[in-house]
């Protein structure tokens, strides 16, 4: 008895990750879409977020080399300065001149490879595109993102590979 419900918990403790997961993925997407919908605009909402953002990245204080903690903005910038000069040591100016003849004489393609760039493109290759792309990128122009187009490829693949060919055919989209 005891096992069954060490079984059935590890089951729902699966199950709860996989929800869990689902509903964060969600959740990007949701704000993803808010953002395309109002951040574009100059809306309350904009500028919302960007003062939320420089109020996230802002350095308020800082310890300098004494231990020391320092909040001026000036005494900020001045410790930020310093490390740097320290870490990148003194301005030098080094420039290597590069030979003409390696530029002329240097590696090259071969035959085969070149001829490999000219080839066109193939539905496989087109698939294979589609499916390297990561499911929480931001949806496109029509609102799905690429996890949509994975899970539809069955339904949409013919249409999406015909998109891309007929671009690179004739430059336009559909």
């Amino acid at each position: 008895m005891n096992t069954e419900f060490q079984i059935e918990e590890k089951e729902k403790y699966i199950q709860f990750k996989h929800i869990s997961y689902l509903a964060e993925i969600y959740l990007q997407q949701q704000s993803k879409v808010t953002w395309l919908k109002l951040g574009d605009d100059n809306s309350r909402y904009f500028y919302s977020v960007i003062k939320h953002r420089r109020l996230k990245l802002a350095t308020t204080q800082l310890k300098d080399e004494n231990g020391d903690w320092k909040t001026d903005q000036g005494e900020i910038a001045h410790i930020f300065v310093d490390y740097y000069k320290k870490l990148l040591g003194a301005k030098t100016v080094c420039r290597v001149k590069i030979s003409e003849e390696v530029l002329q004489n240097g590696l090259k393609l071969g035959m085969e490879h070149q001829l490999q760039l000219l080839e066109t493109f193939t539905g496989d290759d087109v698939k294979k595109a589609m499916m390297k792309i990561d499911q929480t990128k931001s949806p496109g122009p029509d609102g799905y993102g690429s996890g949509f187009y994975k899970e539809a490829w069955e339904i949409v693949g013919a249409d999406i590979v015909e998109a891309v060919l007929e671009f690179f055919q004739n430059g336009k989209l559909l």
